[in-house]
């Protein structure tokens, strides 16, 4: 079992981003979030490797969506982070987001539970 994890800086892709989960029949929740990085600037505060981030976040919004999904199969995972790879172009335009999948070793509260 994986917890896919997605960063979206670009939110105007979140609608395309949820039908790629709703196409594979997978369940995902999204929160609004804001990266450190923006925090820093907008009390700005020097830090040398922040020089690069303004650039990224100058004239984006300051917020970002960032959504989770428990996927049980290696197959399926596969197939959402390639279609997502893809409807976000592979992550070639800085700052559009990433994400990332880590193991799941244990749920609760879900009928995934009862799988484990």
């Amino acid at each position: 079992m994986y917890a896919l994890i997605l960063i979206l800086n670009d939110i105007y892709k979140l609608d395309i981003i949820h039908e790629v989960f709703y196409d594979e029949e997978i369940g995902a929740t999204t929160v609004d979030s804001q990266g450190m990085g923006k925090v820093l600037l907008d009390h700005n505060i020097n830090i040398p490797m922040l020089t690069s981030v303004r650039k990224l976040i100058d004239g984006r919004k300051p917020y970002n969506k960032t959504i989770f999904s428990i996927i049980e199969d290696k197959e399926k995972l596969d197939k959402v982070v390639d279609k997502i790879k893809k409807e976000l172009d592979y992550f070639k335009e800085p700052g559009i987001g990433f994400m990332f999948v880590m193991p799941v070793l244990e749920v609760y509260g879900s009928n995934l539970e009862e799988t484990l």
